[in-house]
C-alpha cells in the first residue's frame, strides 16, 4: 500500500518533518486503555489514522503550524505548546535550506489503540539538493478527538532525541570580483586598499592640497573644504581612502602638497569610487532580509550584495556555500550526517563600463562643479552623464553626480562614526546615493524637438520644406491656443527656418506651427510617437532599478486634471515643457536610435559572468526591444541638423564649439559633435532650469551617443554641452580644452 503525495510549495519557512511519531507517554504499543485523561471514543477505523497522517503532512507544505498542532495528541500540547511546537519546525528548516518535500506513505498497522504509519520522505534542500529518508515511522493513537500524532521531537528526525541538534557547519566561498568589459578590476574581494590621513598642522598649503585631493579621490572642494573645518590643527584624519595603483602615481603630488601619511588595509575594494550607482555595495544582512538569506544557506552575520549589479547578481558573485549538516548528541559526537556540499567559488561579473571613461566622466562632473563655483554650482544640486553604444546598447559609462563611497557600508570602514555617517549620507539634501542618471525624472526642454520634428515628419503631417518666419513673438490665439502669443527663447528670432534650421536653431515658433497640425491631425498622435521613440516608457533592461516616468496624453491628462487636451497641452509638449517626467537612460537610448538609423536597444550593462578559467556562465546579446519605421530621409535630416547644432554659426552650441573645431583642424583631430540643447523649466519660481544636451559621434558611422543634464543650472548649451565636448575628448584622447569663462561670472543666455 503506497500513497505518495508531493509537497513542493516553496515556503521559506517550511518546516517538512519527519513522520516518526512516538507514543513519548501517550500509549504503549498494543496498550488498549486510555492514556489522555478521557475514555477514547469507539474504536476507530484505520483508514481514518491513514486520513490524518495525510492531513498532517499537508499542513506542512503549507507551513500551517496550528493545523498541525490541532493534529497532536492532548499529551504532546502538554509537553509543548503552539509557539515551540512550530519553532521546532521552523529552525529545522531554515538549517536545512528546506525548500519542499515529497512523502510516500508505504504501510499501516494498528495495535490496539495505537497506528503506525509507515513513510519515506525524500527533502528538497537550496544547499544540499535531496535529502531521502527511508523507513519512517509516525504513531498515531485513539483519543476522544479521534486519532492524533503522538508527537516528540524524534517525529523530526528520529536521532533527534532531547539535547540533540541538527547543525549546519558553512564553508563560505570566496566572492567574485566586478570588471569592466577590458578586464580592469572595478570591485576586487580581499583587495588592498590604501587609507590618507592627514594633520592640518602638517599641510605646507592648505588650499593647494585641497585642490589636489579634488581631483584625486574626486570629491568637490567645497566637501572637502567643510570636512577639514571640523578637525583641530593637531587632529589626525582619514581623508579617504585609493587603490593602491592611483596612490602610487599621486604619492608625490600627496606627500608634498599634504603631508599625506598612508596606511594599508585589506577589503572588497571599490576602485576609485568608481560608478558606485552601478556596481552597488556590499552590507550586512538587514532585519527584514534574514529570514530569506537564512533560507539560502548564510549566517545572519554574512555580507551580502545591497544594491546595483552586487544585489543583481548576489547569486553569481556570491558563489555557493557548502558545508556539513549534521546531527549531533548533547556530547558533541556526530550522530548522523544528513548531507554534505561542496563551496563553489563565485563568478566575476564583466560589465559593458570602460573603467578610463568611467573615471574620465567622473572627473569631468567635479571639475565642472569647481570651476563653477561662483556660478551655478551654487543652485545645482547635481547632474548625470550616460554614454552609450549606439550599435549594441552598451552602456560605456554611467554616472550620477554627486556620488558616494560604498565601501562606507562595510562594516571593516575605517570611517570614524560609521552609522552617523550612513545616515548623513541618506539624508543629504543632494542626494548623493540616488541614480539620477535612471531615475531622476525631468522635464526634457527643447531636445523633445528631435521628437517632435520626427513626428511630424515621418506621419506626413509636416513636410520638411514647410516653412516658419521665426520672430521673437508667435501669435497662436486665433488658431486655437489658450494664450494670444507666446515668446522665442531668443527675442530677436531666427528668420525664415524649414525643418532642419528650424531645430538647429531651436525656434520655439516653427514647433509650436507643427504642434498646431498634429494638434489638429490627432491629440494622441505626438504621446503615441513619444512613447515609440522610447520615452515616457522602459528601457528593456531589468538588471538595475529604473523608473519610466511620464508623458502627458489626453486621456491620461483627463485623469490626473480632471480637464480636457486642448491646443495649449500639445503646444507646451511639443517644445518639452508641461508635466512631462523622463530619464537621461530614456534619452540616450533615443540618441543612440536616431544615430543608428532606427534601433532602439535595451541598455546593457554586463557583459559576461564567467569563473575565471572557466567558460563564460552568461553572455550578453545585443537586443532591440524596438525599431523605428521612419523613412531613411527623417533620420539624415535630424542627423543632419543635429550636427549643425554645432557648426552652424547660428546653432545653439555653435559658441562653445567655435575654436575647438578650430583647435581639431590644428591638431589632426576631425571629429563633430551632433546634438541637441536643451533648457527645462521646472515649474517653479526662482528655481534655475534643467540643463540638457544629448549628443552622437562621431557624424560619419557614429559609435556612441552621450546624454548630460546638469540640474538647475544655467541653459543647456551653457553648462551641459560643455561636459559633453569634454566627454568626447576622453573618449578619443584629445587634450582637454579650457571650460567657459562665463562658469565664473554666470550666465550668458546666447542658446538654448
Amino acid at each position: 500500500m503506497k500513497r505518495t503525495f508531493r509537497m513542493t510549495s516553496i515556503v521559506p519557512a517550511l518546516v517538512i518533518v519527519s513522520l516518526i511519531l512516538a507514543a513519548c507517554g501517550d500509549a504503549l504499543p498494543g496498550s488498549s486503555g486510555s492514556l489522555s485523561g478521557a475514555n477514547p471514543s469507539p474504536q476507530l477505523k484505520l483508514e481514518e489514522a491513514d486520513q490524518v497522517a495525510q492531513t498532517f503532512l499537508t499542513a506542512w507544505q503549507d507551513a500551517d503550524y496550528p493545523a498541525m498542532y490541532g493534529l497532536i495528541s492532548p499529551n504532546s500540547r502538554d509537553a509543548y505548546n503552539e509557539e515551540s511546537f512550530a519553532s521546532e519546525y521552523q529552525s529545522i528548516a531554515t538549517t536545512m535550506t528546506l525548500t519542499g518535500l515529497s512523502a510516500t506513505i508505504t504501510n499501516s498497522l494498528r495495535q490496539g489503540t495505537t497506528a503506525a504509519i509507515m513513510h519515506d520522505i525524500v527533502f528538497e534542500t537550496e544547499l544540499f539538493g535531496q535529502i531521502t529518508d527511508t523507513g519512517r515511522t509516525l504513531r498515531l493513537i485513539e483519543t476522544p478527538e479521534g486519532w492524533r500524532v503522538a508527537w516528540s521531537r524524534m517525529d523530526i528526525f528520529a536521532e533527534l532525541a532531547e539535547g540533540a541538534r541538527l547543525e549546519f557547519s558553512r564553508t563560505m566561498p570566496g566572492r567574485g570580483n566586478i570588471y569592466d568589459r577590458d578586464g580592469d578590476v572595478l570591485v576586487a574581494q580581499n583587495g588592498r586598499t590604501v587609507t590618507l590621513y592627514l594633520v592640518k598642522q602638517n599641510i605646507p598649503n592648505e588650499a593647494e592640497c585641497i585642490d589636489a585631493l579634488s581631483l584625486i579621490l574626486r570629491k568637490e572642494r567645497d566637501s572637502l573644504e567643510a570636512m577639514f573645518a571640523q578637525f583641530y590643527p593637531e587632529t589626525r584624519f582619514l581623508v579617504g581612502e585609493l587603490d593602491p595603483e592611483t596612490y602610487q602615481a599621486q604619492e608625490p603630488t600627496l606627500l608634498q602638497l599634504c603631508a599625506v601619511e598612508a596606511g594599508t588595509r585589506n577589503t572588497r575594494r571599490y576602485v576609485g569610487e568608481l560608478a558606485p550607482h552601478v556596481v552597488g555595495y556590499v552590507g550586512q544582512i538587514q532585519p527584514d532580509q534574514v529570514a530569506e538569506y537564512e533560507a539560502r544557506g548564510y549566517d545572519a552575520g554574512a555580507l551580502i550584495g545591497q544594491e546595483g549589479i552586487e544585489r543583481a547578481f548576489e547569486r553569481e558573485l556570491a558563489g555557493k556555500i557548502g558545508g556539513r549538516l549534521v546531527i549531533t548528541a548533547p556530547t558533541g559526537e556526530t550522530l548522523r550526517l544528513l548531507g554534505e556540499a561542496p563551496a563553489e567559488p563565485g563568478q566575476s561579473v564583466y560589465l559593458t563600463l570602460d573603467r578610463d571613461l568611467q573615471a574620465a566622466v567622473q572627473d569631468a562632473f567635479i571639475e565642472a562643479y569647481n570651476q563653477a563655483g561662483p556660478t551655478w554650482a551654487q543652485t545645482s544640486p547635481g547632474g548625470a552623464a550616460v554614454v552609450m553604444n549606439v550599435k549594441t546598447g552598451e552602456i560605456l559609462a554611467m554616472v550620477s553626480y554627486p556620488w558616494f563611497d560604498p565601501s562606507l557600508f562595510n562594516p571593516d570602514s575605517p570611517v570614524l562614526n560609521r552609522g552617523d555617517a550612513i545616515t548623513a549620507l541618506r539624508n543629504s539634501p543632494r542626494t548623493p546615493m540616488f541614480n539620477r542618471a535612471m531615475r531622476g525624472l525631468y522635464p526634457l526642454g527643447s531636445v523633445f524637438k528631435l521628437v517632435s520634428l520626427a513626428t511630424a515628419l515621418s506621419s506626413g503631417v509636416y513636410s520638411p520644406n514647410q516653412t516658419t518666419m521665426c520672430t521673437g513673438t508667435w501669435y497662436g490665439g486665433e488658431r486655437g491656443d489658450a494664450l494670444p502669443y507666446r515668446t522665442d527663447w531668443n527675442p530677436s528670432g531666427h528668420g525664415l527656418v524649414n525643418a532642419s534650421t528650424g531645430l538647429t536653431y531651436s525656434c520655439n515658433p516653427y514647433f509650436w506651427d507643427i504642434g498646431i497640425a498634429l494638434h489638429n491631425a490627432d491629440p494622441e498622435m505626438l504621446p503615441t510617437y513619444t512613447e515609440m521613440m522610447g520615452l515616457g516608457v522602459p528601457t528593456g533592461q531589468e538588471v538595475l532599478p529604473e523608473d519610466t516616468g511620464y508623458i502627458p496624453d489626453p486621456e491620461m491628462h483627463f485623469r490626473l486634471n480632471g480637464t480636457r487636451w486642448t491646443m495649449a497641452d500639445t503646444l507646451n509638449l511639443v517644445i518639452g515643457q508641461g508635466q512631462m517626467q523622463i530619464t537621461p537612460l530614456q534619452v540616450v537610448r533615443m540618441t543612440a536610435a536616431i544615430a543608428n538609423g532606427g534601433t532602439l536597444y535595451e541598455p546593457q550593462f554586463v557583459s559576461k559572468v564567467q569563473l575565471i578559467g572557466e567558460q563564460p556562465s552568461y553572455v550578453a546579446q545585443p537586443t532591440a526591444s524596438g525599431v523605428l519605421d521612419f523613412d531613411p530621409s527623417v533620420f539624415e535630416l535630424i542627423q543632419e541638423a543635429m550636427c549643425n547644432v554645432t557648426l552652424d554659426p547660428n546653432g545653439t552650441a555653435r559658441y562653445i564649439y567655435d575654436t575647438w573645431y578650430e583647435y581639431q583642424a590644428s591638431n589632426g583631430f576631425n571629429v563633430t559633435v551632433c546634438g541637441k540643447t536643451g533648457t527645462a523649466q521646472t515649474g517653479s519660481e526662482g528655481v534655475k532650469p534643467q540643463a540638457w544636451f544629448t549628443a552622437f559621434v562621431p557624424r560619419e558611422d557614429p559609435e556612441i551617443a552621450i546624454t548630460v543634464i546638469v540640474e538647475n543650472s544655467c541653459e543647456g548649451s551653457e553648462v551641459a554641452s560643455p561636459i559633453v565636448r569634454r566627454i568626447v575628448e576622453d573618449y578619443y584622447g584629445m587634450p582637454h580644452s579650457t571650460w567657459p569663462e562665463l562658469w565664473q561670472t554666470g550666465c550668458l543666455n546666447l542658446g538654448e
